[in-house]
This record gives C-alpha cells, structure tokens and sequence, in this order.
C-alpha cells in the first residue's frame, strides 16, 4: 500500500500542478473567503460586549410552580371547558386566561376598547418609524440584547409557556 503522497509524487508534473491549484481553490473558496467574508461579524460577536435588560419580571406562585404537568400541583380537577368563562363578571374589565392544554388559570389582562387597541396601534406605528431609521448596527445590537436575555432566562420562559 503506498502513501497518497507517494501516489501523488508518481503523477506528471502538469497532473500535479493541477492539484495543487484545485487544492488552493478549494480552500480559497469554501474556507478562506467566508472566512474573510464574516471576520467582521464573527470578531463584533465575540469582542462587543452586549447590555443587559435588567428588567426582572417576577413569576406568579402557578408560574413558579407549574412543572407543565397537568393538575400536578392543583388540589381541584381541571375545569371542563365549558365552565371556563373569559370574562369574569366579578372583574369586567379583565379577560381570564386559561391554558389550552391543561385548562389552568394563567392571569388576566386587560380587557381593552377600540379606543385602547388605536392608541397601541398608533404607538406602534410610530415606533416602526424610529426603528426604520435604526442602522442595521443598531438593530443587530437590539437582537443580541433580546437574544442575551432569552439565554438567561430560558428556564422561566419555558416554565411560563
């Protein structure tokens, strides 16, 4: 058995000069220049650091300790759904949340008018015109933010969904 090498000492010249260069253009192409290509966002992805969302958002007691198990942690049986009512008349102004898979209370949320959903459209349309003015920088840093924040609660972020 011989060597590649070897094999490759036994071609003519020209044979191996073509290698050679088949050889450099393969790694200039699929390794160098993607290479070279992303060094800049490879280098900004390692060498900025990136702020933090110091905003801590504490869990409910059936957040905290649902470990996704339906009625694991519920003394009472689940609702059946039809006595699942989203509006409480006891809080008009909330509509409950119940999980789909396991009929468990979640919380409630405001129970907005016309009037509300506008004024959260408009605003959301003016934060659109700003973000459109944002470099492309700019908005790479906002999802590297979001993106750290995820990584560092991701534990509660599964619990909660």
């Amino acid at each position: 058995a011989t060597s590649s090498l070897g094999t490759i000492a036994t071609l003519p010249p020209l044979a191996q000069a073509l290698l050679a260069l088949s050889t450099l253009h393969f790694i200039y192409t699929f390794i160098l220049s993607p290479l070279r290509a992303n060094l800049p966002l490879l280098l900004e992805f390692t060498l900025t650091s990136v702020p933090s969302i110091d905003h801590a958002v504490p869990m409910t007691s059936a957040e905290s300790s649902d470990d996704g198990i339906q009625n694991q942690n519920q003394t009472s049986p689940a609702p059946k759904p039809s006595s699942i009512h989203i509006k409480d008349p006891s809080s008009p102004n909330l509509i409950q949340c119940y999980d789909p898979a396991t009929l468990q209370h979640i919380g409630t949320v405001p129970a907005m008018t016309a009037p509300d959903v506008h004024k959260l459209c408009q605003a959301a349309s003016h934060a659109q015109k700003s973000w459109s003015r944002t470099s492309f920088a700019q908005r790479r840093l906002v999802l590297r933010t979001i993106q750290k924040y995820i990584l560092a609660h991701q534990e509660d972020i599964c619990r909660v969904c």
